[in-house]
């Protein structure tokens, strides 16, 4: 007897039989709703499905996309959640080369993707964003979108396009130019010294050398490691950290 088949189980049916398997069992059936392109290179992806309804979410959460054949799967942090509609939404770009900014290319409406979480991925619920700063880069416009610090700043490849997006998004944002051998990382330090507070909450995140550089510099102005989070998104020469 045949059946119609979706295209999600087409794409399932060229997989082992071990990620189908995980496939049914952990992730979610969803498709793509729209892919605007906000600025050169950075999308907002928003997806939508029944499966997707009733998902318990909190800012700083994150979802995985599962890529193509096999587990290949990328990273993202949700914007926001519509529990009811079934829909959530992030920022994904396209500025390097792998299946991730492939996938973000040819995300058009109506094409299915396989979604696992969200899952607890940066513990928010705790620090009060009218008193925290948020450091990080082109991967944490979506946690900024979802949690809205007080302060945001982020260093970028392309600075210009980054400023658009955190505009468009409605963020207090400081973007500060990526430069070759860290030469910005003294202007990324004094601006997230002079943005800290008494009282102010620091979340570092993005590239992971950013991150442990930033971390060693707030401990040496005496900031108490219990006001610092950090989370990378990514790393060097790495490929989909979680």
């Amino acid at each position: 007897m045949s059946r119609n088949v979706t295209p999600l189980d087409g794409r399932r049916a060229s997989d082992s039989w071990g990620a189908q398997w995980l496939t049914r069992l952990f992730f979610h059936e969803a498709e793509v709703q729209a892919n605007e392109a906000l600025a050169p290179g950075l999308h907002r992806i928003t997806l939508q499905g029944p499966q997707l309804r009733r998902l318990l979410w909190s800012p700083g959460d994150k979802l995985q996309l599962k890529l193509g054949r096999g587990m290949v799967t990328r990273t993202y942090t949700p914007m926001q959640w519509d529990t009811e509609a079934g829909r959530t939404d992030f920022i994904a770009h396209t500025l390097a080369t792998g299946p991730g900014s492939d996938w973000v290319r040819d995300a058009a409406p109506g094409v299915p993707v396989a979604v696992f979480g969200p899952r607890s991925s940066l513990a928010l619920n705790e620090l009060d964003p009218a008193d925290s700063l948020l450091v990080g880069d082109e991967t944490s416009l979506s946690l900024a979108a979802a949690w809205r610090p007080a302060r945001v700043l982020l260093e970028a490849g392309v600075p210009t396009a980054v400023q658009q997006v955190a505009d468009v998004l409605g963020l207090r944002a400081w973007v500060v130019a990526r430069l070759p051998g860290h030469m910005h990382w003294s202007e990324l330090a004094a601006m997230m010294r002079t943005a800290v507070g008494p009282s102010t909450r620091v979340v570092l995140t993005g590239r992971a050398a950013t991150v442990q550089h930033l971390l060693r510099q707030l401990k040496a102005h005496g900031i108490a490691a219990s006001r610092i989070h950090t989370k990378a998104y990514w790393a060097d020469g790495k490929a989909g950290l979680d």
